[in-house]
């Protein structure tokens, strides 16, 4: 574990390199393009619009309680399932810095991890708009949103590194967890609430993106997250640190020749 732990504090302080790398790779994405990384932003804003207005006939709820709901669920929800399935890609999509440059390998996690991040600052305009324009936000439960945010993103960091070394060995693995994640997203409360699925509370207890859904978007419309989900998922990041470490410690130095 202290050959783990050397290579993240060193990519760590290697900030301005991973960020610079990250935000190149975002830029040359959009390179000639007018709006630039704002399509992503265009087009979430449509589809949040368009399952607003569908999904909340459907579920017989008013605009004002549906689509801040909506809103913050699918921006966090994309930027989930990016760093995961990115995740998966990212020492296979950096072969070429990996097997001819000794840098350390966490560098290329925290590139795809800052390119996301950069994305949802992007997309989390829509979420500043709509909860000013329906007035649900409250300053009160705000810290309760910081706090959750940071336990989502540490369970990422890890998740991510780990499917990155086990997609890197096995090259099935990215699609897999495609797969899986398209299956999650409609077990999850993101296009509905919590609430909704009482008969199966179960299911949303037992199911770790339901916990990272509720600490993020509760608190932003005024509502107080389950204290098991906090619970949950400080647990789970834990067990998969100290999981990750172990695996990363023992497969960093193979990478180079298995991408």
């Amino acid at each position: 574990m202290k050959e783990s732990l050397k290579d993240i504090s060193a990519s760590i302080k290697a900030w301005h390199l991973w960020t610079t790398l990250g935000w190149l790779e975002l830029r040359q994405r959009y390179k000639r393009s007018i709006v630039g990384p704002f399509w992503i932003t265009l087009s979430m804003a449509v589809l949040i619009i368009a399952l607003g207005v569908i999904y909340g006939e459907l579920f017989k709820l008013e605009v004002k309680e549906y689509l801040p709901m909506l809103a913050i669920g699918l921006v966090f929800w994309n930027f989930i399932s990016g760093v995961i399935n990115e995740g998966c890609v990212t020492f296979i999509s950096s072969a070429s810095f990996i097997s001819q440059l000794p840098t350390k390998k966490f560098i290329y996690i925290m590139q795809m991890l800052w390119r996301n991040f950069m994305m949802l600052c992007h997309n989390i305009v829509i979420v500043i708009i709509v909860l000013l324009l329906f007035n649900v936000f409250t300053i009160k439960t705000f810290p309760f949103f910081i706090v959750g945010f940071a336990i989502v993103l540490a369970n990422l960091i890890w998740i991510a590194t780990l499917f990155a070394i086990i997609s890197v060995r096995f090259r099935d693995f990215p699609q897999m967890v495609m797969s899986f994640m398209q299956v999650v997203f409609y077990i999850t409360p993101i296009l509905f609430s919590g609430t909704m699925l009482a008969k199966y509370s179960l299911l949303l207890k037992l199911n770790p993106f339901a916990w990272f859904i509720e600490i993020i978007r509760s608190p932003l419309v005024g509502k107080f997250p389950a204290a098991y989900c906090y619970y949950n998922s400080i647990i789970l990041f834990v067990v998969g640190v100290l999981v990750t470490l172990f695996v990363f410690g023992k497969c960093k130095d193979r990478i180079a020749y298995w991408v």
